[in-house]
């Protein structure tokens, strides 16, 4: 059976939240792009998104008092703002600045909600489940360039040497830091390569991380989980929290992928947020 798709501008997206009470999440939406409206612009702005979304059917009925919205498309928005668990997507290195965020609902039936917002003006959404995820976070960072190389390789850097690496207040050379740390010949190789395209992208990372709210918390909690990742022309990397080499120094690995090896690294992750699934 074909799952519904519906598509929606950041205006009809942030009426249908508000319209529902959820005022604090329509205004995270709304005012980075608007800024801060008078009553009267933001009522003309919300009056024509009620009434696109009235033409698109995903309004069934609309009076002064009462709306109401047609029934699959308020499952979605009632998933959307109740969900307390999602694994989140963010790209920005491609032209465009992505989120793809896959919302787990609040009972025990292991609903999922697709949402994916391009620029943050157009958003989609659409139920999926797990075994679907894969294809859709690999095309999601790759898109049509796929700079994968035939072997992975690995290297490895304590979480000090790492802050030294991204501190954009006090830029040091690559040549200077390794002078003074203990690398295998190997690994200053692939650090002088993963830095050069770490540069050359002007330091952007995309990230994906897992969320989860705890049942009294209101803020937007800190990932946790995340996996960074760098997308070059160069090569495709990933940087992630390794194991621990002592109980002070935590080691981060930054890997070059193949398309098999960063295709195992997301169905890792798929199955750290939900129920294992097979990927046959």
């Amino acid at each position: 059976m074909t799952k519904p798709l519906v598509t929606l501008s950041i205006e009809e997206f942030g009426f249908a939240l508000a319209t529902l009470g959820a005022e604090d999440i329509a205004a995270g939406l709304l005012k980075p792009m608007y800024g801060e409206l008078t009553e009267e612009s933001w009522e003309l702005v919300l009056r024509a998104a009620s009434h696109s979304l009235l033409s698109k059917g995903l309004i069934v009925r609309m009076e002064e008092t009462e709306i109401e919205f047609e029934p699959e498309f308020m499952k979605m928005l009632m998933h959307f703002a109740q969900s307390r668990s999602m694994i989140r997507a963010y790209s920005d290195s491609l032209g465009q600045e992505k989120v793809l965020t896959i919302h787990q609902g609040t009972g025990n039936n292991d609903t999922y909600l697709y949402h994916l917002a391009v620029d943050q003006r157009v958003h989609l959404f659409t139920w999926t489940e797990p075994k679907e995820w894969e294809e859709e976070l690999f095309r999601f960072y790759s898109g049509q360039q796929e700079p994968f190389v035939e072997q992975p390789t690995q290297f490895t850097v304590t979480e000090a040497q790492w802050n030294m690496l991204t501190n954009e207040d006090k830029y040091t050379s690559l040549v200077n830091f390794m002078s003074d740390w203990e690398l295998s010949y190997e690994s200053r190789e692939l650090l002088s390569r993963w830095h050069e395209s770490f540069e050359k992208s002007r330091r952007q990372l995309d990230n994906l991380s897992i969320i989860r709210y705890t049942s009294n918390q209101t803020d937007l909690p800190l990932p946790e989980q995340a996996l960074l990742m760098l997308h070059t022309e160069q090569g495709f990397w990933s940087i992630a929290n390794g194991k621990s080499n002592s109980e002070h120094d935590a080691l981060i690995e930054i890997t070059q992928h193949s398309k098999p090896s960063f295709r195992h690294q997301l169905r890792t992750w798929i199955d750290r947020f939900a129920s294992p699934v097979s990927h046959l």
